[in-house]
């Protein structure tokens, strides 16, 4: 639905603007308590604070060798162990993992390098081998409810636990509940009508808990074919042969909020990366997400954080996954491409000032930010170090500079840095999936031994963890220390300044103390010097990271500065920000050209406001927050079609100052749906 009609004195851009003659009084705007409670301004998620280690326990550290075959003997098609080839298990477990909790390596040496939270893939039992590969990531499970022996024990995982919490480091378990590892066996894997099942006689009892061996519970319908299927089957079908869950179940959605609440309960988990979840069909998560998050409370973990993976690259489509389908956060690949493309030299600032926008999409009558877990590299995609390479399009620099770039950028824009292992040892590779899957440990792998790292030479037949010195390393430590003493960074609105081919300012807002700090980044070859205005008047600026020439703003807030090439700086102002009752905002209502919905927006003048957004239909007797904003442009999105037809709606924008003075617009008035 495009359409939608307004009213009450406002113009509606449909091709032309016209006024649409009044349909009733509007009602007076909120005023006293209610309004001191609708202008609140937006809160950010606790995943906010968080810098996150992302790491494959396989490929981490071997702790104890004598788990390396899962308990069996025989050939890799029987254990799934062979560290001579990039598909099969190679040895690494949880004790390598944990370490001896005080360092230099395991999980200490995660926390020394800046991290407050570790992400692990699946720990789940796994099909050891099937399709010529072995289910050392993690995403083959069989039994959901177990640890896989090749990773050791229940013993190790709540060793693992217990360490992370002890040193401060939350710990974020992979979860999948969009399938199972291939056992279901299908007269054709060609996408369609369901299928008749058929599970070979060794292993109908093989997954646990037991409900998962029900073919019942499965769509059998073929496989996925990501360049023809219509949309359903994104949803219905197998995601590469694995058997996929029929979500919609009512007992499939209660046996996956048991299975995985017993891993909350039994260790104190604190957060859930959800796998696929593109896949997964749209009243999945609105059901189980509350029912994951209520035993999270009940296990005495408050604070449990959920994010998802959807591989969509269009920030516009990946906001219905927490818009409609209650997915809490998704991974930020929008961002995730600008920032390489950025750093890269391909492409200017202008996809990242477009992502930092769009979050409006996001927002919701929470009033909780949308703060995403941001990242460079991954398991799937490749390496930070290649990405920014393979994404600069043949742009040229020092590919240790740009990539150090674009960590800075990942750690001083908003969002929960996410950091690939093995990306602090400058490891570049040759692609995604196996080619991303290092060893940190000696490898056994021929080609990993002599690959291009950035910041040393190949690593041959050594460990990584014998470089105690690492530039890439180096600089996640800075970064980390700059986020723990400054949380302006972690909770901080985002104001873009200037945004050029080759050079980004954006003013980051610490409304509590009242401070303004500017992260500037210049991804050209030439120093970049920019002129733009700040929030700040007459301030001298403190340089927290990088170098740039002395800044001081004039009386106006204006500053001039020059960014060296390929290099971010981070300034803060001496004095605080000066306050004044924000201005009213004015309010527009319009039709958005990018999406099915309504743009509703607020313009607050230049100074740091957050601008909050209420809605009051004609039956309603109370206005109701929809959304809060405090980064610019101020707007929020609704969707005509959760609207009656006909029905009136009235809005009004509330700017708040960072004292807490109000200021509230004219109230509007518009038909949703003709």
């Amino acid at each position: 639905m495009r359409r939608f009609a307004s009213a009450v004195g406002v113009a509606v851009a449909l091709g032309a603007a016209s006024a649409v003659a009044a349909v009733e009084a509007p009602p007076r705007p909120p005023s006293g308590a209610l309004l001191v409670e609708l202008a609140q301004p937006p809160t950010r998620p606790p995943l906010a604070h968080q810098r996150i280690y992302f790491v494959m326990p396989d490929r981490y550290a071997n702790g104890n060798p004598a788990n390396d075959t899962g308990g069996l003997s025989g050939p890799r098609s029987i254990t799934g162990h062979d560290p001579a080839d990039t598909g099969y298990y190679h040895g690494g477990d949880l004790a390598g993992l944990t370490g001896d909790c005080t360092g230099p390596r395991g999980l200490a040496r995660v926390k020394q390098l800046g991290f407050t939270s570790i992400w692990v893939t699946p720990p789940f039992r796994q099909k050891y081998v099937q399709a010529g590969s072995a289910g050392y990531h993690g995403y083959w499970a069989l039994g959901f409810d177990g640890v896989d022996p090749h990773l050791g024990t229940q013993a190790d995982f709540a060793a693992f636990v217990d360490c992370a919490h002890l040193l401060g480091l939350k710990v974020i378990l992979d979860v999948v509940v969009n399938h199972t590892a291939d056992v279901i066996q299908l007269p054709s894997y060609e996408y369609g009508p369901p299928k008749a099942p058929f599970v070979p006689p060794e292993e109908r009892s093989a997954k646990s808990p037991g409900w998962l061996n029900d073919t019942s519970n499965y769509h059998n319908r073929g496989n996925i074919d990501f360049n023809s299927c219509p949309p359903a089957c994104l949803e219905l079908g197998d995601f590469f042969g694995l058997d996929d869950l029929a979500t919609e179940q009512a007992d499939v959605r209660a046996g996956l909020v048991e299975v995985f609440a017993d891993w909350i309960r039994r260790y104190r988990v604190d957060g859930f990366r959800i796998d696929t979840a593109r896949h997964v069909e749209r009243g999945f998560f609105v059901d189980w997400v509350p029912r994951i998050l209520a035993a999270a409370r009940a296990a005495g973990v408050p604070d449990f954080q959920l994010f998802g993976e959807a591989f969509v690259t269009n920030a516009i489509e990946l906001s219905e996954y927490v818009r409609d389908r209650g997915l809490p956060n998704v991974l930020d690949f929008p961002l995730q491409d600008a920032l390489a493309r950025f750093a890269g030299g391909s492409a200017g600032a202008t996809g990242i000032v477009a992502r930092l926008n769009d979050d409006d999409y996001f927002l919701s009558p929470s009033g909780v930010a949308h703060v995403p877990p941001t990242f460079l590299g991954s398991h799937d995609i490749g390496r930070a170090a290649l990405q920014v390479r393979d994404k600069g399009a043949g742009a040229g620099g020092p590919l240790l500079a740009r990539t150090l770039l674009a960590y800075d950028l990942l750690y001083l824009l908003r969002g929960a840095p996410v950091v690939y292992y093995g990306d602090e040892f400058g490891i570049v590779g040759r692609g995604g999936d196996k080619e991303a899957r290092h060893d940190l440990f000696p490898t056994q792998v021929a080609e990993w031994r002599s690959e291009e790292r950035i910041g040393s030479g190949p690593i041959g037949a050594g460990s990584s963890f014998d470089q105690t010195s690492h530039p890439v390393a180096e600089r996640l430590r800075a970064l980390g220390g700059l986020r723990a003493a400054h949380p302006v960074l972690a909770i901080g609105a985002s104001i873009v300044r200037r945004s050029t081919r080759n050079a980004l300012a954006v003013s980051r807002i610490d409304a509590s103390g009242r401070r303004e700090y500017l992260a500037l980044f210049n991804a050209g070859g030439s120093p970049a010097r920019l002129t733009f205005a700040t929030a700040t008047p007459e301030a001298e600026w403190e340089r927290l990271l990088g170098t740039t020439t002395p800044v001081a703003s004039t009386r106006t807030g204006s500053v001039t500065l020059t960014i060296p090439a390929y290099s971010s700086a981070l300034l803060r102002a001496s004095r605080q920000l000066p306050v004044a009752r924000p201005s009213r905002p004015a309010l527009t209502v319009a039709r958005d050209s990018l999406s099915d919905l309504v743009r509703v927006s607020a313009a607050a003048g230049p100074r740091p406001v957050s601008v909050s957004f209420a809605v009051r239909s004609a039956k309603s007797a109370r206005w109701t927050r929809i959304a809060a904003d405090d980064s610019p442009p101020h707007r929020t999105f609704l969707d005509p079609a959760k609207f009656n037809r006909r029905e009136v709606v009235h809005l009004v924008a509330i700017a708040r100052g960072l004292d807490g003075r109000t200021a509230v617009s004219a109230v509007r008035s518009f038909v949703p749906r003709r």
